[in-house]
């Protein structure tokens, strides 16, 4: 009876020894390398630049609309190509790294803003107002386009 104790006795005390060192056993202490995109994320982020690219082009439009007061226009063109273009900026922000999305995201509000005051204007009847907002317009999508990280 005192050997089959002993036996228990020692099972127990194993198995206390191997639960200590699996517990107190960490993570391998490798280092991961920094991120970086992937071919899909590249693959994606072009994509939504060239669509991004292509909707801008109507800005010249929007200019014009605003220069005759024409406030329908003005207003389908920011709510149709430059809206689309809005929308595929977020995206592209979603897929860019962590530590490569704020600045983007911040210009892509402040185009959001500049789009409202367009609205402004047109609400106002005041071409001075919305061209105001187109100029801060213009100058926030070169920001944004310039504050893309390379990709290659």
């Amino acid at each position: 009876m005192l050997r089959l104790n002993r036996k228990s006795l020692i099972s127990i005390l194993f198995s206390i020894v191997a639960i200590i060192l699996v517990g107190c056993g960490g993570p391998s202490a490798t280092t991961t390398p920094p991120p970086t995109y992937s071919e899909l994320q590249i693959t994606r982020i072009q994509d939504y630049l060239s669509d991004i690219e292509k909707n801008a082009e109507r800005f010249a439009d929007l200019e014009v609309s605003i220069a005759k007061g024409d406030w329908q226009e003005a207003r389908n063109i920011m709510r149709g190509p430059l809206g689309e273009m809005l929308m595929d900026m977020r995206a592209l922000n979603r897929n860019l790294l962590a530590k490569d999305q704020p600045t983007p995201t911040a210009l892509t509000r402040a185009l959001t803003d500049d789009f409202l005051k367009i609205d402004q204007g047109a609400d106002l009847n005041s071409v001075t107002v919305a061209q105001e907002g187109f100029r801060d317009a213009e100058a926030d999508f070169k920001a944004y386009l310039n504050s893309l990280p390379e990709l290659s």
